[in-house]
């Protein structure tokens, strides 16, 4: 495997891919646009930081591409739709610079609140001046955090530490993890309306670019301090040097904006303001932060060679890590019948069912659906599909994907089940682990019990004596072997399927002969890669 890193990655970090002896590692910093877009194609995996733009331009050029990897939380420069089209794989490194930002966050409002810079800066010039920077005390204000995630959470504690009364506005957590973090759940409107101070921590993207904007701005209370380490533009940046220059906002301190570097007038007359504590995108950069993302991007890729879960990837329905040892099989199998069922069903499938029964279904499935509908497509499309954007292959080919799951005993302890829809009706495929082996047990309504093979042979005809012979002869005759057989039948003398493994795959003739011979209403060759 070949890995370039486009920008400046903790060495140290780099171990776990350095030091395996099947990638090679090219470091190409201060690339051009056009210089990269001429190296990627010889690469299978990308590690970045945000200097690097990973749009859908880029990954034209990128052939190989497998896997890119952001050494840091934020994804916002990586076009994750275009890579998921793509089938390749975006992970990021969501836990190795949280503290890191949680911690910047509290210097810049401290910094802040103490009026630290300009005191620094007087004293350093030779005067000796207090009075000018007389600074507030952080207890008993309300902190209003918007975001309690990973980083939202730390600074939350870190504020509770200084006595401070927390809030919080988050859409997407529960009641009782606002709790947990030992603070108050409200709307935005509130937590603008009732915060000393406001500390965002959100990702961007278009639900949360300018969420802070005028109208959230007038509803503030005057002489409020607003913290930003999150992204540039979460607040609107504009309307920010309005509120400072009217005195609305007490101070503010800033470590991201909306351009990096800032180009513009308004963030340079932003960043110059006296009100203003600034830096230059810092949060994450502590060597201990630099050392820990870069480690867990390089594991991932290991984890990405050695076909172990990747689990940090921001584009594959994934399971509890402590789950997936016990998951893996059965997304194995859903794979498997996935595959199988593809080979014998009409074309144009218009939906496909996926149904979980057993044990299994207390947990969450969507990973091994994803899996089984993955192996169905990829029979299907010229395009590679994989775990990444089987989903968008499935919506831009007008499949509908269901799922159900019920935990009501059955003959089998678990038991997966696809039944694929088509203008010609429906087929059904059934299977289950036995000793830790992919089994069939399930073929349209025929019972079966038969492992998937290499080369197999699906046979539906009458049932008549002497017909299995007829099989056995005419499969000799080609100097075919028979490997195993299952047969299934509804009665003595109704319809049967018999299901062979094979050797070696059978010729057309050979197919035509056995047709023939037995009346075969139904006969296909199904090729299961090993």
């Amino acid at each position: 495997m070949k890995v370039i890193i486009t920008d400046e990655i903790s060495e140290k970090g780099l171990q776990p891919i350095l030091d395996d002896p099947r990638i090679e590692v090219d470091i190409r910093l201060n690339l051009s646009r056009d210089e990269l877009h001429r190296a990627i194609g010889a690469y299978d995996a990308i590690i970045t930081r945000s200097g690097t733009q990973i749009d859908s331009a880029l990954l034209e050029h990128a052939t190989k591409l497998k896997i890119i990897a952001r050494a840091g939380v934020g994804i916002d420069n990586v076009d994750v739709p275009a890579a998921s089209e793509r089938g390749i794989i975006v992970v990021n490194a969501p836990f190795g610079n949280t503290n890191s930002a949680a911690e910047h966050s509290m210097a810049l409002l401290l910094a802040m609140c103490r009026n630290i810079a300009p005191a620094n800066a007087s004293l350093k010039s030779g005067a000796w001046q207090r009075a000018p920077f007389t600074g507030h005390e952080l207890k008993n204000r309300t902190m209003g955090i918007i975001g309690l995630g990973k980083v939202g959470g730390r600074v939350a504690r870190r504020a509770r530490a200084f006595e401070m009364e927390v809030i919080v506005h988050d859409p997407y957590i529960s009641e009782k993890r606002a709790v947990d973090h030992g603070t108050r759940l409200v709307s935005l409107d509130e937590l603008v309306a009732q915060a000393d101070v406001i500390s965002v921590h959100t990702p961007l993207n278009d639900e949360t670019r300018d969420m802070l904007s005028a109208e959230h701005f007038a509803r503030m209370k005057d002489g409020v301090m607003i913290v930003n380490c999150a992204r540039g533009g979460i607040i609107n940046e504009s309307v920010m040097l309005t509120a400072l220059d009217s005195g609305k906002v007490a101070g503010a301190a800033f470590d991201v904006w909306s351009a990096e570097p800032p180009d513009s007038e308004l963030l340079k007359q932003l960043i110059a303001h006296p009100k203003m504590v600034v830096t230059p995108h810092l949060g994450a950069n502590t060597f201990e932060a630099q050392q820990n993302v870069a480690v867990d991007v390089s594991r991932e890729i290991v984890n990405y060679l050695d076909g172990k879960p990747v689990e940090n990837a921001v584009n594959i329905a994934r399971f509890d890590p402590a789950l997936m040892d016990q998951m893996k099989p059965y997304m194995l199998l859903a794979a498997k019948l996935g595959e199988f069922i593809s080979q014998l069903a009409p074309v144009n499938p218009n939906k496909v069912h996926f149904s979980y029964t057993g044990k299994l279904a207390e947990y969450d499935c969507a990973p091994i659906t994803v899996a089984g509908l993955a192996a169905l497509l990829n029979r299907c499309t010229d395009q590679e599909v994989n775990m990444v954007n089987a989903n968008v292959v499935a919506k831009r080919r007008g499949l509908a994907v269901e799922e159900s799951r019920s935990t009501e005993p059955s003959f089998f302890s678990n038991l997966i089940t696809l039944v694929l829809e088509t203008p010609e009706g429906k087929r059904t495929i059934s299977g289950t682990m036995f000793e830790g082996i992919p089994k069939i047990v399930r073929l349209r309504d025929f019972d079966t019990d038969f492992q998937p093979e290499e080369h197999m042979l699906v046979l539906h005809y009458e049932d008549r004596p002497g017909l299995i012979g007829r099989i056995g002869t005419t499969l000799g005759d080609a100097g075919i072997n028979i490997g195993s057989m299952n047969l299934g039948r509804r009665a003595k003398g109704g319809e049967a399927m018999v299901v062979l493994s094979i050797d070696t795959p059978a010729d057309e003739a050979t197919l035509d002969k056995l047709q023939q011979s037995i009346g075969a209403r139904f006969i296909k060759l199904v090729y299961m890669p090993q």
